[in-house]
């Protein structure tokens, strides 16, 4: 395509998008309930996103306006059209709206496969890419602004069939699905359009070619940084990609899916977290909450109680741990943990440290009241009592009577010590640093010793209905906000 038509194809589909927004009622553009989203639509999804707009309509009341486009021409207008969601048909699309910043939560929808479209019965007995360079063979691609045409070239080129196959191109297409009807009307032999469009025209076969089966590509969806109204943005993204909304059309018309979400309203989540986490994660979580319209019943807890909760029958949707050795007692229930952070393992004191501690050692002087978590209770108590063994100190501890309490979870000895019951506890890093009354009526002394740390990773139900939902919470709680709210409180970031 020359450079002029490539912009002609751009300004098209500025203006579609716009009109698409601005020829809309002003009460459906504004904020509000009954507000219209605008969907930029990969035209190759036009009929199973059409049909899901419909079903959405009838069971919701809400409305949706779709704006269909190639993928690459969508992308060029969003910073100029706005909206409220991207649908490309390649993932790519969305990666590059995301680097410019245009794009917040990506969720996926379906997956496609590109291959040969060829009239149905195939007379010309197509069966592969080198078929396409035979004389007299007729191809139609679609224009690189396509999701189609931009991946075709690009396969195309690394099999070194490229200049071949396009000596019998005809006529290159602005869309996949004028592809699949120039080779329809017979216009053309062949053309190369995704699988599932193939299903779709009646005089239209599919073959498939390894070259194109072995780079299966992926619909998202996006939500724009200029969606009006993020939270109505990701109710419809959650019914486009619900296992038993969306999806079931996605399926009817071909497409075949990843794993998605139950489809609910307004989702009841279960989340629970070390207590040690909650300083660095709570505004996130309710943040998220808000953002998404769901409700998350969040327990902050010792870890050690968190896990013979769930050994007794509680299943949250999202485990994370204090540390990884109680994300790995029940590691049965949930997917492969994310490691997000590394928190150390501090000493404690009242301001001043009158008592003079200094070290691990310090602990065993006579007439110390030492606080530490309990070891069944608590990820903290277990990595505790497991140090002072290792460095050989616990049964001098023990012997001296110096431990005065065994506590459930870090904060509880923080506000021991603040209020001059314990000369000292060992808490963690983020306990110490969680407000700024403890950094006021105590101080920090740290322990030399490359194993006093816990390792907190994230972890996702293998029974939970939202997986998708579980590990968007994952993605907001690591984002830079949440990294520097990690940070904040003393924790090392650990996530690559």
């Amino acid at each position: 395509m020359s450079k002029g038509k490539l912009i002609l194809v751009l300004i098209a589909a500025a203006i579609a998008a716009l009109v698409a927004i601005l020829t809309l009622p002003e009460s459906d553009r504004s904020q509000g309930s009954n507000e219209v989203l605008v969907v930029h639509c990969a035209a190759g999804l036009r009929l199973p996103v059409s049909e899901i707009v419909d079903a959405y309509k009838k069971e919701t009341g809400r409305s949706v306006q779709l704006n269909f486009g190639p993928s690459g021409a969508l992308e060029a207008t969003l910073e100029v059209a706005g909206g409220d969601l991207f649908l490309p048909a390649d993932r790519s699309y969305i990666d590059s709206a995301k680097s410019k910043e245009l794009v917040d939560e990506v969720i996926p929808v379906a997956y496609l496969t590109a291959g040969i479209a060829v009239a149905r019965g195939n007379p010309r007995r197509i069966g592969g890419l080198d078929d396409l360079t035979a004389e007299g063979v007729k191809v139609v691609l679609a224009n690189p602004e396509a999701a189609v045409g931009k991946f075709t070239r690009k396969v195309l080129a690394a099999t070194g069939l490229l200049d071949a196959i396009e000596k019998n191109v005809i006529v290159t297409k602005p869309t996949v699905n004028e592809v699949a009807e120039t080779v329809e009307l017979g216009l053309a032999d062949a053309g190369i359009i995704w699988d599932a469009l193939a299903h779709q025209y009646e005089n239209v076969a599919f073959v498939h070619v390894p070259e194109f089966d072995q780079r299966r590509k992926e619909a998202c969806v996006g939500v724009l940084r200029s969606a009006r109204n993020p939270t109505r943005a990701l109710h419809f993204a959650r019914y486009l990609s619900a296992r038993d909304r969306g999806h079931e059309i996605f399926k009817k018309h071909g497409y075949e899916v990843p794993a998605g979400d139950k489809w609910s309203d307004e989702p009841h989540i279960a989340f629970f977290s070390g207590s040690m986490l909650r300083p660095a994660i709570e505004v996130q979580v309710a943040a998220f909450e808000q953002r998404e319209g769901v409700q998350i019943a969040t327990v902050y807890e010792g870890c050690g109680t968190l896990v013979a909760q769930m050994k007794s029958g509680a299943s949250p949707d999202a485990y994370f741990s204090c540390d990884v050795k109680f994300l790995n007692m029940v590691q049965d229930r949930f997917e492969a943990g994310t490691v997000v952070a590394r928190n150390d393992m501090v000493i404690l004191v009242p301001k001043g440290n009158t008592k003079g501690l200094h070290s691990l050692e310090d602990l065993a002087a006579p007439g110390l009241k030492l606080g530490i978590a309990h070891p069944e209770k608590s990820a903290l108590g277990d990595l505790t009592v497991n140090l002072l063994r290792r460095v050989g100190i616990y049964d001098k501890i023990e012997a001296t009577g110096n431990i005065v309490l065994y506590a459930s979870k870090g904060d509880e000895l923080v506000n021991q010590v603040q209020v001059g019951a314990l000369d000292a506890a060992i808490v963690y890093r983020s306990n110490a640093n969680s407000t700024a009354m403890i950094q006021e009526t105590c101080e920090i002394v740290g322990i030399e010793n490359s194993t006093a740390f816990a390792t907190q990773p994230y972890a996702v139900s293998r029974k939970s209905d939202y997986p998708q939902l579980m590990a968007r919470m994952r993605d907001a709680l690591t984002a830079s906000v949440g990294k520097a709210s990690f940070q904040k409180f003393g924790f090392y970031w650990e996530l690559e």
